[in-house]
């Protein structure tokens, strides 16, 4: 059998990158195939010296900087790339993959993150990202995503088979092309992690800096309340949080894997407001012990047991987080609740899941 994986840019390590490499633990043999590469990014990670190729849209000098406001050319370069020559086509989409064209006698198999996010429910936020929020260029750009949504819609139909990161992303996938997918969740490597014998005062947040991800909400909340907050990551938003974090909230950038677990290890509890298609990160903070105060909406509510690993609040507001930080001061938790939880996300029930399914497919 002739496998080709088609990921969209492999430019950073991220959520969708963990998920492509364990994948490719399970099926070492298989092709990669992607929009862009940076190989430089991916120095030390799982996907170092991995052979790639890509899409004509490597060949744009500095395009590892650019690839998002080049959302318009992604449909054409997927449809671009040939993979005729293979049995079996996987794409791991969270904007244009799923879009592969594939002939009939091939099985195309897409593991979606999200529909094409920027196109749908953050349309507003890629608009002002790239600073195409203003009114002559903002009504171009969004005809430009209207188009986008139109292509998303007629490409969805060409993987005959559609798995889910989780059930809200199973969710917007039956709102954006009518389909049904079925649910398996990343994984997630929870043994890397182990709480501490006694949690500090501090509460934590590790994120990507990036507008939808509500970092300067979380910031505003902990001006208000005083409470120690350290933030970890970095991307576009860090020059703004510099300017209005206050003395007790520490901006610490990209931190190594080690050293964010010493953190959630300790922490208080982590924050997060983003509305995630799932949350990698809520459930390495729940393997470390650690309590979550999340955003009641995406994969928070799949992955935060209420009242038991953490607390949900309602509103993606400074006021709501603090009003739930505040409640939580007068909780107690118990570690071992939120490991067990954790637990459920291992690499080894998604290595279980995945080839079950993947070998009932391909049969």
């Amino acid at each position: 059998m002739k496998l080709a994986i088609v990921h969209e840019w492999l430019n950073i390590y991220g959520g969708s990158e963990r998920l492509l490499a364990e994948i490719l633990r399970l099926h070492p043999q298989a092709h990669l195939h992607a929009l862009i590469h940076n190989r430089q990014n991916l120095i030390g990670t799982p996907l170092e010296g991995r052979q790639v190729k890509t899409s004509f849209l490597q060949a744009i000098p500095k395009v590892e900087h650019l690839y998002r406001g080049l959302l318009p050319l992604m449909p054409l370069a997927v449809e671009s790339m040939n993979v005729r020559a293979y049995d079996v086509v996987l794409s791991i989409s969270h904007a244009v993959s799923h879009g592969i064209k594939t002939h009939n006698g091939q099985i195309h198999i897409s593991y979606v993150c999200t529909p094409m996010r920027y196109a749908w429910h953050l349309q507003d936020d890629y608009l002002y990202l790239h600073h195409l929020d203003r009114p002559i260029i903002g009504a171009a750009a969004r005809w430009t995503l209207s188009l986008l949504r139109r292509w998303d819609r007629v490409s969805a139909p060409r993987a005959n088979h559609l798995l889910a990161i989780s059930h809200w992303t199973a969710q917007k996938i039956r709102q954006a092309w009518d389909r049904d997918s079925q649910v398996i969740c990343p994984p997630v490597h929870v043994e890397r992690f182990s709480p501490a014998k006694e949690r500090g005062e501090f509460y934590i947040h590790v994120s990507r800096l990036v507008p939808y991800k509500m970092t300067a909400e979380i910031v505003k909340a902990f001006n208000e309340l005083g409470l120690p907050l350290i933030v970890v990551g970095d991307g576009p938003e860090m020059p703004n949080l510099k300017k209005i974090a206050h003395e007790n909230i520490q901006l610490l950038g990209h931190q190594p894997d080690e050293v964010v677990a010493d953190l959630l290890k300790r922490a208080k509890a982590f924050v997060y407001m983003a509305t995630e298609d799932f949350g990698i990160a809520m459930v390495e903070a729940q393997a470390a012990g650690c309590p979550v105060i999340a955003c009641g909406k995406g994969g928070a509510v799949e992955i935060v047991r209420e009242g038991e690993t953490g607390l949900l609040f309602q509103e993606q507001s400074s006021r709501s987080l603090s009003e739930a930080v505040l409640r939580f001061q007068d909780m107690k938790l118990k570690s071992e609740a939120a490991r067990e939880n954790a637990a459920r996300f291992s690499v080894e029930r998604f290595r279980r899941e995945f080839t079950a399914y993947f070998n009932s497919v391909v049969s």
